[in-house]
């Protein structure tokens, strides 16, 4: 707890111009580690969103906002801009600089705590706040509760999760105590999603480990389809990234939030 809140009196926040709408939100959360975060927001948010891409979260976001990895086709990184038209300021964070490179970093006290940071940035700019993540970005929803306590989100929303088992570096079940998750959660998956680390069947197992959430949401969508035969099934161009439906998806956690985010 101690140690989380010299975290936050850490951080440096500054602003850079990307475009008309977009910012770039720097953090310190340690010395000599930097945490950018690409921002944007409507006039009057009704909340914050921070959503949390797959993969190994490395958006390689510079200094003018720009993404330098192939993580821009994420599901949720290409559809941040919708979120604001719905109302919702957007919070999307790349990884702190010290940690790229490293094994594993999702599963540590030091990453938890930097999700942490990000959340209370966007508290400060539009409560109240969900965390949203995809595929991997399973990893981060979970750690944010259960391994550290000095900030938490509001809801919590997990797409294509790489929810159960302990293929490629872990699962979300496996980052800790699941009772810690004490918000809403929605748990949104594709009937056909295909790829091996997040078989829909999965989130009803991991529903099971949720029992200090009061609400637990299994939304399954249908449509769309892979943009090629030779698409990766966990790549963000087939049904794992709901590739041509982004707009449902979208309207589903939309509308989730609106109903249970407070």
């Amino acid at each position: 707890m101690v140690r989380a809140a010299l975290l936050i009196l850490l951080l440096v926040a500054t602003a850079l111009p990307v475009s008309a709408a977009e910012t770039v939100l720097t953090l310190t959360p340690r010395p000599g580690a930097t945490l950018r975060v690409l921002v944007d927001r409507p006039a009057a948010p009704v909340g914050s969103v921070v959503l949390m891409a797959g993969g190994d979260g490395v958006l390689d976001i510079d200094a003018q906002g720009n993404i330098g990895s192939g993580l821009r086709e994420n599901h949720l990184v290409r559809t941040r801009a919708a979120y604001v038209k719905a109302g919702y300021a957007v919070f999307v964070p790349d990884i702190a600089g010290d940690q790229r490179g490293t094994r594993s970093y999702r599963f540590t006290a030091n990453y938890a705590n930097d999700v942490a940071a990000v959340v209370a940035e966007a508290r400060k700019v539009a409560p109240p706040v969900a965390i949203v993540g995809t595929s991997r970005g399973s990893l981060p929803v979970v750690a944010v509760f259960a391994k550290q306590s000095a900030v938490r989100p509001d809801a919590a929303v997990i797409s294509s999760g790489t929810l159960m088992g302990s293929e490629g570096g872990g699962s979300a079940s496996s980052m800790g105590d699941m009772s810690r998750i004490n918000v809403p959660v929605m748990l949104l998956r594709h009937r056909l999603d295909s790829c091996r680390v997040s078989a829909p069947a999965d989130a009803d197992r991991f529903k099971a480990l949720l029992t200090g959430a009061p609400k637990v949401d299994i939304v399954t969508l249908e449509g769309g389809g892979p943009r090629s035969s030779s698409a990766d099934a966990c790549g963000a161009s087939h049904y794992h990234g709901f590739y041509g439906i982004d707009d449902q998806a979208v309207a589903a956690t939309v509308q989730w939030l609106r109903a249970n985010m407070r």
